[in-house]
């Protein structure tokens, strides 16, 4: 078990004794109860993966999965489910609090429904930041633009820039978090972690620091055989010793990883790099459960923990509370919990030389003082982590947090965008704006349509369907010469609310200028460019208008897009941010835009006429300091069809398109230079680190699988045609055989 894991042991006991309930949410594991009890608190597991089944009642949950698995998190499907959970449960019974962790976001969802739908505003969220997986992958020299990795770490950063309050074990973490996610001085609270149940330090104490009955002196490591757990480090600093001194030997209790970078693992990496001759005596021991550890320290000449990031380290503080003397690196909690030379001896993270040095300092420790040093050690620690100082804490800081999110929704009457991520470029520019937002009324939805009557029909039906009826439709026909198109576009016209604007051909970013302009004139104070072939669930326009009106910093809202057609899949994005939007559009046209920002993005710019007009505007409205929120449900509906514009798209009109958008916006690319092309390049790639582009094949392949079905179709339906005409006539034939023979009876 993880350091969460333990935390989330150890800590709802330790309120619930305080005269909290505590309601605990976790993963469902396999052959777990989805309902049980913990301690006195109730507990309930979620699901966190979705198979493809192919039962319509599942759909929704099924698209949503695999959209995470493709292109996503699959941190997503349990934020999904936890999101449910908690508003179920608050609806039956309300919470005060939700206390969660940054490790996997899985509040993210609830918290963007919180921000941007305004539900359950009056429940607060904190996270317990544990070990951001940015860290984890930068010092496990692993992937940070890999696109699933980029979105696990962007949604922590959303989770915990939004979040109403936080806790760091430690002041480095703490440090970090000030770093990242800006000043959040009231919202911010240090509190250790607590060390849970421990064995009496006096069973311990007899055997600390004294030899093995062989003279062995075992140094022990604790944790996953990770990169960022120090454990090269550590070799590089022990092969020395060991050569020096037959009766030292090291011992890695925990679960050995892939190398994130070469084949193999980090520990058959770590033992090829050994002499034979001391192998034996470097031991990988596996996993090991936290009660068999106690034994494990006792046995211990001095514990290690050499990780170069370290948040705080469950693994040092229980050593320290056994009793046993540590040499740790001087980062993470290692640096509270030690005082080097009293409790312990501090090495400079990631140093062989600094960590060698510590460990032959310690190794050369009189037994009675290092006796000394290990019971000061777990003195310090049992104080510093005591269970009930730190429940207390923690409580304490719960209800400030609920006491002052009480007082920011009197004021406000909203949960407001954080500042702090690069939802626009401008964002100190929202100091200046109302504590509340202006209603919104007259929403415009502008339709360009260029012979593609069709399916103009349905697309205004979902706008009759919307439940917000304050619209306004303006349908830009774009010089449609089909028959078909003028005869819809002239039954549009006899629709309430609708409004026909005819036009030369001029292509659709100015179609839509056109539409937008018509409509301001109208009075419109909102915007929506929806095509004509797309359509919108009844819900979306009053959804997308209350967080428009609630957050005057929001320039757009969008939501997850349904795409149908040849495609049946979901597309979920998160808020349009940089400079992850410099690298991939984040937003379907038809998102809800609020007049002054169509302003100031300057318009849909006509230049880009191949491609990547939305993708271009969404650039430009946030590079004009306007936030982007994105409604977390699928209420927009994209048609993908054969003759479609992002089918036509090849490589010439992507090239105009990004050749267009990197120079209107060169600054920011410029800027973001670094980050762009390391997304891009990780985009390239699928899990398996196959290029996109070696599977051209094989779409070439599944297009031919296409006609080939569709010929087939054909012909299935023309011989049923031809198979029933011959039945028709085989049964008039029987009929007339019956009848001969009832005359040749008679």
């Amino acid at each position: 078990m993880g350091g969460v894991g333990t935390y989330s042991t150890i800590l709802p006991p330790l309120l619930r004794k305080l005269g909290h309930s505590v309601t605990i949410l976790a993963k469902k594991a396999e052959g777990a109860p989805d309902e049980d009890f913990y301690e006195g608190c109730p507990v309930f597991r979620l699901p966190d993966e979705h198979l493809w089944s192919g039962d319509p009642a599942k759909e929704d949950d099924e698209l949503f999965a695999a959209e995470m698995h493709s292109l996503r998190s699959y941190v997503g499907i349990y934020a999904r489910s936890v999101s449910r959970k908690v508003a179920a449960l608050h609806a039956e019974k309300p919470f005060d609090i939700v206390l969660s962790q940054d490790v996997e976001a899985p509040t993210w969802i609830l918290q963007d429904r919180r921000l941007v739908l305004g539900e359950m505003s009056e429940l607060p969220v904190v996270l317990f930041v544990h070990s951001p997986h940015e860290g984890i992958q930068f010092y496990n020299e692993d992937s940070l633009y890999d696109r699933h990795e980029y979105h696990r770490i962007l949604y922590e950063k959303q989770a915990m820039s939004q979040a109403e309050g936080l806790i760091a074990a430690s002041r480095s973490m703490e440090a970090q978090v000030r770093e990242k996610i800006g000043p959040v001085p009231e919202r911010l609270a240090r509190i250790p972690l607590p060390h849970g149940t421990i064995p009496a330090t006096t069973d311990f104490a007899k055997r600390c620091g004294s030899f093995d009955e062989s003279g062995e002196r075992r140094l022990v490591f604790s944790g996953r055989i990770e990169l960022r757990k120090g454990v090269e480090t550590l070799l590089e600093a022990v092969l020395p010793i060991l050569e020096r001194d037959e009766r030292i030997t090291v011992h890695l209790l925990g679960r050995d990883t892939p190398h994130p970078t070469l084949t193999g693992t980090v520990g058959e990496r770590l033992l090829r790099r050994i002499p034979e001759k001391l192998r034996s005596r470097f031991v990988l021991r596996g996993w090991t459960p936290r009660e068999a550890l106690w034994a494990e320290y006792a046995h211990a000449f001095a514990g290690v923990v050499p990780s170069p990031w370290e948040p705080f380290s469950f693994a040092c503080q229980e050593m320290m509370a056994c009793g046993t003397p540590v040499v740790a690196s001087a980062t993470g909690g290692m640096a509270d919990m030690i005082a080097d030379g009293e409790s312990g001896i501090l090495a400079t993270p990631g140093d062989a030389l600094s960590l060698r040095a510590a460990l032959e300092r310690m190794l050369a420790l009189p037994d009675e003082e290092r006796r000394r040093m290990g019971e000061s050690a777990a003195r310090r620690v049992r104080e510093f982590c005591d269970n009930e100082t730190i429940a207390a804490q923690t409580a304490e800081f719960l209800e400030k947090t609920i006491a002052r999110n009480k007082r920011e929704n009197a004021l406000h009457g909203r949960i407001p965008i954080p500042g702090n991520l690069p939802f626009g470029e401008k964002p100190a520019a929202r100091e200046s704006l109302p504590p509340q937002g202006a209603p919104l009324s007259n929403p415009a939805v502008v339709v360009p349509c260029y012979n593609m009557g069709e399916y103009l029909a349905q697309c205004l039906d979902s706008l009759a369907a919307q439940d917000f009826s304050g619209w306004k439709a303006y349908v830009v026909d774009d010089g449609s010469t089909d028959a078909a198109t003028l005869e819809a576009l002239e039954e549009a016209a006899k629709r309430p609310n609708v409004t026909i604007l005819h036009f030369p051909n001029g292509g659709l970013p100015k179609a839509r200028n056109r539409g937008a302009a018509a409509a301001l004139a109208d009075g419109a104070d909102c915007l929506m460019f929806l095509d004509c072939d797309d359509w919108i669930a009844p819900t979306y326009l009053g959804k997308a208008l209350g967080a428009l009106s609630r957050h005057p910093e929001c320039g757009a809202v969008t939501a997850w897009t349904h795409t149908v057609g040849m495609m049946n899949t979901y597309w979920a994005p998160p808020h349009p941010q940089f400079p992850f939007l410099l690298a991939e559009c984040m937003s379907t046209p038809p998102a809800l835009v609020r007049k002054e920002a169509f302003k100031a993005a300057g318009g849909v710019h006509e230049d880009q006429r191949y491609a990547y007009e939305d993708w271009d505007f969404w650039i430009s409205l946030a590079k004009a300091g306007y936030a982007l929120l994105t409604i977390p449900e699928p209420l927009l509906f994209y048609r993908m069809r054969k003759g479609s514009m992002s089918r036509m798209y090849n490589f010439r009109t992507r090239e105009s398109g990004r050749r267009a958008m990197s120079e209107r916006h060169e600054d920011l690319y410029r800027r973001y230079a670094r980050e762009v092309v390391l997304l891009q390049d990780g985009f390239r790639y699928n899990y398996d680190g196959i290029y996109f582009d070696e599977l051209e094949p094989l779409r070439r392949e599944c297009d031919q699988l296409r006609i080939d079905v569709a010929w087939n179709q054909k012909e299935w339906k023309y011989y049923k045609a031809k198979f029933a005409e011959a039945e028709a006539e085989a049964d008039a034939l029987r009929a007339e055989l019956e009848k001969l023979r009832g005359r040749k009876d008679a």
